[in-house]
């Protein structure tokens, strides 16, 4: 189990960050809403956003839409909900770090973005310009099919040796030195150990393509090893 699967089964709060809101958002973001709610359609329906003991969903997704401004799934969501585009996917415009504050842009202070803001902030906004990478990723789809050792290895991806609680600045801390370790776009998949998975991608399609991959290589992976393990012979 988890460190932050017991906090939740213990009542401990999703969200660890301040969460400031600014006013609505103005700017038309229609194409990535729909993105987005490809993507958490996807994670959902491949069984890669499982339920929390929270009884809400684990997985999320991001996309930048300017440099320093993010379009994200709002924290909270429960299998049985309905997508409201206007609810359901808040901007955020600025992350301070030493604050640990994010300031968002919604319809109301109830649709506050994902615990998981600080990762996906770090990843399309800053780690590019830390890293010097050559170009960054626009999307990123993250959930918790894979977070083990045991599937990393399996898979062939990277993965943090540190585990910690989510939407914590040791959990950035984390992803960080991943990041730095395997740069974007070399490295497009990358596991949070105990936490899950991010997918960073150009496109949302390219990052559920790669889901979709990941998750056929394992079940095939894991269908040979089962073969190998029953023996032979008649």
């Amino acid at each position: 189990m988890s460190l932050e699967h017991t906090s939740l089964e213990a009542g401990g709060p999703r969200i660890k960050f301040e969460c400031v809101r600014v006013g609505c958002e103005e700017d038309d973001v229609g194409e990535q809403r729909r993105d987005l709610e490809a993507g958490l359609q996807a994670l959902v329906a491949s069984g890669a956003a499982p339920v929390g003991p929270d009884g809400k969903l684990l997985g999320n997704c991001a996309c930048l839409i300017q440099p320093g401004k993010l379009l994200i799934s709002r924290s909270g969501r429960s299998p049985t909900d309905a997508i409201n585009y206007s609810r359901d996917f808040p901007v955020c415009v600025a992350f301070d770090k030493d604050r640990w504050q994010v300031e968002f842009r919604a319809e109301s202070d109830a649709s506050r973005p994902s615990s998981d803001t600080p990762l996906h902030w770090f990843s399309l906004v800053e780690a590019p310009r830390a890293f010097g990478w050559p170009r960054g990723a626009t999307f990123v789809l993250h959930g918790h099919t894979f977070a083990t050792s045991e599937e990393a290895a399996l898979l062939g991806v990277p993965i943090s040796e540190e585990e910690t609680l989510f939407s914590t600045k040791e959990d950035v801390q984390a992803l960080s030195d991943l990041l730095r370790l395997h740069p974007y776009p070399q490295h497009k998949v990358f596991i949070r150990k105990g936490h899950g998975f991010l997918i960073l991608s150009e496109t949302m399609q390219e990052a559920i393509d790669t889901l979709n991959g990941l998750l056929e290589r394992k079940a095939l992976k894991g269908a040979r090893g089962a073969e190998g393990a029953g023996g032979g012979g008649s």
